[in-house]
């Protein structure tokens, strides 16, 4: 009868500890190149040095990313002047994810152009969009699905490099966002990897850890009683 009790909070714990949240850090969507195939993956680089595949790793948003669309240059793609949005920034919050996009893995001199990283799909409560900043603080726009997805949704990277751009949301919620990384190697030729999905959690769901905890608690509980 006590172990009874005991799978059933153990079922309940699996599933939300079956995925790393990354919640601050500084983190990459990372592009290696192995056996003539890209290979997406998630660089997360502190408090610990790990690797992940996409499909391992969440990046868990939290209210430290929430504001407002300046409007402007924005509206087209985070809405009207006060709009509410949620961005990962290209400037370090330490309560925030550091989300970069790296090629540090490729060698700079086996690639006759740039690495582009193309939006494929994404599924979630709202748009997503990826833009850099010019020095005179106009967006550059790279990818956004408040137009829908085109061939133009799409993140130029130079072979053997890092860099960081703003990570936006229209909605809180989950997020699923499929990449796909494309590049000519000087003797493989053009090369276009599978396709990779990455999760973004915007303000993460109270109900998710209510269960975790709850099936934390219970099971804690009934180890407890059989101590006793």
């Amino acid at each position: 009868m006590k172990l009874t009790f005991i799978v059933p909070a153990l079922i309940l714990v699996i599933p939300a500890f079956s995925q790393t949240f990354i919640q601050s850090g500084h983190v990459d969507i990372g592009i290696g190149y192995v056996d003539k195939a890209f290979d997406l993956h998630v660089h997360q680089e502190e408090p610990v040095d790990q690797e992940f595949t996409p499909g391992e790793a969440v990046f868990s948003i939290g209210s430290a990313a929430a504001g407002v669309s300046p409007g402007g240059a924005f509206t087209s793609f985070l809405g009207a002047t006060g709009t509410p949005v949620w961005v990962l920034p290209s400037t370090e919050n330490s309560q925030l994810p550091f989300l970069g996009f790296g090629t540090e893995e490729l060698v700079a001199g086996d690639w006759s152009s740039n690495i582009t990283l193309s939006l494929k799909a994404v599924s979630g409560p709202g748009t997503f969009s990826i833009w850099g900043t010019s020095g005179f603080g106009a967006p550059e726009l790279k990818m956004t699905t408040a137009d829908g997805i085109t061939a133009g949704d799409r993140l130029p990277l130079v072979p053997g490099s890092h860099g960081h751009f703003n990570v936006g949301f229209s909605a809180p919620g989950d997020y699923s966002v499929t990449l796909e990384a494309s590049g000519t190697h000087l003797i493989d030729g053009l090369r276009t990897s599978d396709p990779a999905t990455y999760r973004f959690q915007v303000i993460p769901e109270p109900s998710t850890w209510a269960l975790a905890l709850t099936g934390v608690g219970f099971g804690a509980w009934v180890l407890r009683k059989r101590s006793n």
